[in-house]
């Protein structure tokens, strides 16, 4: 009976325990739960991390607006961040079924949310459009349905997530996460305001850290198989040199010149047969975007202009314009096809170099130059390097790209080569602006009954003849357009003789009958944004009014194009300048007459219509002229449409796009909250250690607090040291200081326990005047050490509560500085006499 009862015990004792043999803590089973594997080795910070790499692009895509209800994103890149870590730590499933599992769950929880936002839950609807649009897509049609788009979006979101966490906890690829997600991240930077770089930062920093801590788990895994022992604090140490390294790697970056562009492997990345750009073709055909109501901006100019809704304006500064007419808008670029849905984009295009003070312009006449000096106050928001300028700049102090048609070398936009514009930048153009009068615009005839001329004929060329291809350019129309449009336009124009009255009848009506109103929303689904602005919702902003005017015009054969850009603005006579704002960002018509080139016309309700002058002035703006057809080239581009899509704005015009949004408001809100709340405890800390052990001796004071500094690293006074021990232990710590810490130990000692009136105590013997500057010796030892081991961060919680428990006791000053001095100082043996 004894025998069995020793080995029964002996069978206890050597039972594992799950506290690592210590005996501390109850015995548990072998952990099999789902709980039990799922304690993240790797460390929560890690996942943290991982959250911040992920949120970043996902916060960037957010911010692009390219659909409504992107908010719908956060939660399920939150879900799938959970599901991956979970898949990647769990043993049993098999990788292919979790990756199956992950999808269906993906597909599944994107068609639930698309349902509900988009079609208030009719999941048939959905699936019936779903239907459509693979039809089309495999037939070639295009798609106008927002709701694929956010489907798709919110699966990848998901998706993406998913793997994010897997690569870490279970492929351990880090890297591959990096990619994926820096992808994602600079797609959408490319596209919106650059005080957004902010993501850029917070991924990058988050980035270096996590691979920091991940090869640090893994060096340590092994050192743990070798047999070697490291400290504790390592990952401190090593998460504190990687963010000094993070910091030191930006603001190297940050100084670094930028804005160079190799023409040679431009030309190569966008001309239209590579495969890149037939991607792009096919994802504006069946995965069109416009987006719901813009975040705040103050004008955002790209290769699309989007019939969206609410561009959200600001007044903030944009331009000082110096210049010789202040009547005259600014033009960044022009438009000259239009998809049938909402979306404005240019044909194929062609770029030739323009040096610095060479004039080009295309030959029209009756024109007259405005100089225009123009200093950059905020910057718009650009996806190439628009110049601005009057219509149509013939030079200017920069060196440029010309951007042209490739089939009617008309010119689209100024592309400064030194980068885009940005605060401070000051340069002057001069334009060649129309001088052409009412009479004499009204015997330009309409392009169906100008003359016609050989291409063999050598002939001179009449002044209204019409470029065939100009024609054929900006007369073309969508197939599947409203027939109402045309009849409309028709109706409008029955009394009006010539071209130039049927345009103004067109600009007229659209004056008269329909509001201008900045908040609406978009379009719905699959609705054409003309005819639902012209039927239906009869109210709009700049962008559906230029577009009316302009395809109205083509239905009637007369070319037109829609230029976005800034309206004059405000004279400042206290300057002398024209002050130009981001509510000054506006879209409008320009008409082509033959002879006479593009001419200005104001749809727009609550805008002053285009002045014409009185009598028209033949002078010729001539000099080193060089019309826009000499220049040849043979590099042909097509412009990136896939990055212009941004959602919800308004694509070219100011009354588009997304600038300094509301999410950047937020960021900023946040960090200046942030900032009192730090500035707010350090000055909490500072009265709390100015009176810490207040009312005590001097030296029980100064030992008091390098006591609480070593507890803060871990270096905690246990009940068995005496002073002198404890001094020992620290000076081992700092044995540059050691002979310090021994001073301090034993000068605290003998001041708590030898007799008052004894020579040996040091208010008798005169050595309290030397704690001073040996608490000024040891401070700066030991605030670099806390730093290095900020051991303080774990029990942080609990030190938080127990000073909130001890301000709302009302002690009083000298009974809280006590009862704090005791519970470092009570454990502290009592030495002999």
């Amino acid at each position: 009976m004894q025998d069995a009862t020793v080995d029964r015990l002996a069978k206890i004792i050597s039972e594992n325990r799950p506290d690592g043999g210590s005996g501390k803590g109850r015995h548990l089973p072998e952990a099999s739960t789902i709980f039990a594997r799922l304690r993240l080795a790797e460390g929560w910070f890690s996942f943290f991390l991982l959250a911040l790499v992920v949120y970043s692009g996902i916060w960037s895509v957010q911010v692009v607006q390219w659909v409504d209800h992107l908010n719908l994103l956060t939660p399920l890149t939150a879900l799938g961040l959970l599901v991956g870590m979970i898949a990647a730590k769990q043993p049993r499933v098999p990788r292919l079924l979790s990756h199956l599992l992950a999808v269906v769950l993906g597909l599944l929880l994107a068609f639930w949310q698309t349902s509900s936002a988009d079609y208030a839950g009719h999941a048939r609807v959905l699936l019936a459009n779903m239907h459509t649009w693979f039809f089309l897509a495999l037939n070639g049609g295009s798609s106008n349905d927002n709701s694929i788009f956010l489907f798709f979006i919110l699966a990848l979101g998901f998706l993406l997530a998913y793997t994010s966490a897997w690569l870490v906890y279970r492929t351990r690829s880090p890297w591959l996460m990096l990619l994926a997600n820096a992808v994602v991240l600079l797609i959408n930077l490319s596209i919106v305001d650059a005080g957004y770089v902010v993501f850029l930062v917070v991924f990058l920093v988050a980035a270096l850290l996590l691979l920091l801590r991940f090869n640090l788990y893994q060096a340590s895994i092994r050192w743990r198989r070798q047999g070697l022992r490291c400290s504790d604090d390592l990952g401190w140490e090593f998460m504190q040199a990687g963010a000094l390294i993070s910091l030191g790697i930006l603001v190297f970056s940050w100084v670094l010149p930028w804005g160079y562009m190799n023409l040679q492997a431009s030309q190569i990345w966008t001309a239209n047969n590579n495969p890149w750009v037939q991607a792009q073709n096919i994802w504006n055909r069946l995965l069109p975007v416009s987006g719901g109501n813009n975040p705040q901006n103050h004008g955002n100019f790209t290769n699309s202009l989007t019939l969206g809704g609410n561009p959200n304006l600001t007044d903030t500064p944009v331009f000082q314009v110096k210049t010789t007419d202040g009547s005259q808008y600014l033009i960044s670029l022009t438009y000259d096809q239009y998809d049938g849905g909402r979306n404005w984009y240019n044909s194929l295009q062609v770029e030739n170099s323009n040096k610095a003070g060479a004039i080009t312009y295309d030959g029209s006449r009756d024109l007259r130059a405005v100089n225009q000096t123009i200093t950059v106050i905020n910057a718009p928001g650009e996806q190439d390097a628009y110049l601005f300028g009057a219509s149509q700049i013939a030079s200017s102090d920069q060196a440029v790209q010309l951007v042209s048609g490739k089939f009617d070398e008309q010119v689209v936009s100024w592309l400064r080569e030194n980068g885009r514009l940005s605060a401070g930048d000051v340069y002057t153009v001069t334009s060649y602006v129309s001088n052409a009068d009412v009479q004499t615009l009204e015997t330009v005839p309409m392009p169906a009954a100008s003359p016609t001329i050989s291409p063999n004929s050598d002939a001179s060329v009449p002044p209204t003849y019409y470029q065939p291809n100009v024609v054929a350019t900006y007369t073309k129309l969508p197939a599947n357009l409203d027939k109402r449009i045309g009849a409309l336009a028709r109706q409008i124009t029955a009394n009006a003789p010539t071209m130039y009255e049927k345009v103004v009848a067109l600009e007229s009506y659209l004056r008269a009958h329909y509001t201008y109103n900045l908040s609406i929303t978009s379009p719905p689904p699959g609705v054409e944004a003309t005819s639902w602005f012209l039927f239906q919702q009869r109210s709009g902003f700049c962008n559906y009014f230029a577009t009316a005017m302009t395809l109205m015009a083509r239905e009637l054969g007369i070319p037109a194009r829609v230029a976005a850009g800034y309206t004059g603005g405000k004279f400042d006579p206290k300057t002398d300048l024209w002050d130009i704002h981001g509510v000054d960002a506006h879209a409008w018509t320009q008409v082509y007459f033959a002879g006479y080139g593009w001419i200005n016309f104001e749809p727009s309700a609550s805008f002053t219509t285009f002045a014409r002058p009185l009598v028209s002035s033949t002078t010729d703006p001539s000099g080193n002229v060089t019309p826009v057809g000499s220049v040849t080239s043979g590099r042909t581009t097509e412009r990136n449409r896939l990055t212009d899509l941004n959602g919800g704005s308004s694509g070219g015009s100011g009354d588009t796009g997304s600038g300094a949004t509301q999410i950047r408001m937020d960021v900023g809100i946040v960090l200046l909250v942030l900032a009192v709340f730090i500035l707010g405890g350090l000055l909490y800390f500072s009265l709390w250690w100015r009176r810490l052990f207040q009312g005590l001796s001097l030296p029980s004071q100064i030992y008091g607090r390098v006591s609480v500094m070593a507890s803060w690293a871990g270096l905690s006074n246990r009940r068995s040291q005496t002073p002198h021990e404890y001094m020992q232990t620290l000076a081992m710590v700092v044995p540059g200081e050691a002979a310090t810490f021994e001073r301090l130990g034993d000068i605290y000692a003998r001041e708590r326990w030898a007799d008052p009136q004894s020579f040996d105590h040091p208010s008798r013997s005169g050595e309290v005047g030397e704690v001073p500057s040996l608490w000024k010796s040891l401070q700066p030892f030991l605030t670099r050490y806390v730093l290095r081991h900020p051991h303080f961060l774990k029990t942080l919680p609990n030190q938080f509560r127990n000073v909130t428990r001890r301000v709302f006791t009302k002690r009083t000053r000298r009974s809280a500085s006590l009862v704090v001095v005791e519970d470092h100082l009570e454990h502290l043996p009592t030495l002999p006499s």
